[in-house]
């Protein structure tokens, strides 16, 4: 659904904010965008009489307002109000529709453990790190039913958004306790020994693996995937960039320069750091 689309309405001065993903949505089009991109995480909340007024009264449609009043007045699902919508917008075509309310459809009979941790990986993948961690916790602390298999892959998912946050301590309890619940979990060893690189010297990782030989086929693994990741490191566009700015460094007569750029880049990681730790 990438081509342009018609303006559908107004554009809302007072936005609706969808908690499922929370994200505020200001017109019917961004509406339409959000059923389409997160019909797994979006449950029967959505067929409301809050969501049928700001229809009505802050994009000016009285016309869709008026059939989804009709379908929360009559219990409808949440794929029957997607299609109403999307229909109205003529938001893609007609196949694209059907795939969309079939998601809602399939979505209506997961459970809601999966629904949280969907929402927990959408956290992940878009960047919302410590957002998604609280998530994971929170899975884990009130849901004592779930498997050693649920909880494993939980757990490792949770390690994923430590590291990504630089904290590869709780990184590696992590992704042992993923081990710890599932041992047949390999990929949450080859991670947990990753962590443990990260976070140990070079002398401290290779006593820990020399003290713990039933890490050693693991920590194969890890070196392998680490030489591939160098591999693709050592072609890509970042390495080039970092290159011709310390190439820079030594040419320009005036090094002011090559600083002032160097504290551009370290601000944006700066900042891009702090939107992945703010919570929501």
């Amino acid at each position: 659904m990438g081509k342009l689309i018609e303006a559908v309405g107004n554009y809302a001065e007072k936005p609706f904010h969808i908690p499922h993903v929370d994200v505020n949505v200001y017109c019917i089009e961004e509406l339409c965008y959000v059923f389409c991109n997160n019909a797994f995480l979006l449950d029967k909340s959505i067929v409301s009489l809050e969501l049928a007024k700001w229809v009505d009264e802050e994009c000016g449609l009285s016309d869709l307002a008026k059939s989804m009043y009709t379908l929360v007045h009559q219990k409808g699902s949440p794929s029957a109000l997607v299609g109403i919508v999307l229909n109205y917008v003529h938001y893609g075509n007609e196949q694209e529709q059907r795939e969309v309310e079939e998601l809602f459809r399939e979505s209506a009979d997961m459970d809601i453990c999966t629904k949280r941790k969907n929402y927990a990986d959408h956290l992940v993948l878009n960047g919302r790190y410590a957002h998604a961690v609280t998530e994971y916790d929170s899975i884990l602390d009130e849901m004592r039913s779930l498997s050693p298999m649920e909880r494993s892959k939980l757990y490792h998912n949770r390690g994923v958004a430590m590291c990504r946050l630089f904290n590869f301590s709780e990184a590696a309890k992590s992704f042992l306790k993923a081990v710890e619940e599932d041992p047949s979990n390999r990929d949450s060893e080859v991670q947990y020994l990753g962590a443990l690189r990260m976070l140990y010297s070079d002398e401290e990782y290779i006593s820990f693996i020399a003290d713990h030989k039933m890490w050693y086929e693991p920590s194969l693994e890890l070196e392998r995937r680490m030489t591939e990741c160098k591999n693709e490191f050592v072609l890509s566009e970042e390495k080039k960039q970092l290159e011709e700015l310390l190439d820079q460094r030594y040419k320009t007569e005036d090094v002011r320069l090559f600083y002032d750029e160097l504290s551009k880049r370290v601000a944006t990681m700066k900042w891009n750091y702090r939107e992945m730790i703010t919570e929501p």
